[in-house]
């Protein structure tokens, strides 16, 4: 079999990869084609971790300022009534 790229055969483009690559031929294309799959697999599999992840730490922050909010709105009032009972 002619050509170069993974799973060709060692010397032929193919590399270094074991046994069934070394080999070369439909075989070794195959089992390289299988490779790139499992790691383009397991890369998806991290982005949609981290995908996640950032999804969750941006609704625990948005809560924590909403929680902000609230106490900042409290202590204004608080504030607003202080003034107002000692402008009497």
């Amino acid at each position: 079999m002619s050509g170069s790229g993974s799973g060709s055969g060692v010397g032929r483009g193919g590399g270094y990869g074991g046994a069934i690559r070394e080999a070369g031929g439909s075989l070794g294309m195959l089992g390289a084609t299988r490779e790139e799959e499992y790691f383009r697999r397991q890369q998806k599999e991290q982005l949609d971790n981290l995908k996640s992840k950032l999804q969750s730490d941006m609704n625990q922050r948005q809560k924590e300022i909403q929680d902000h909010d609230k106490v900042l709105q409290q202590h204004q009032q608080r504030l607003k009534e202080i003034e107002k009972g000692h402008g009497k």
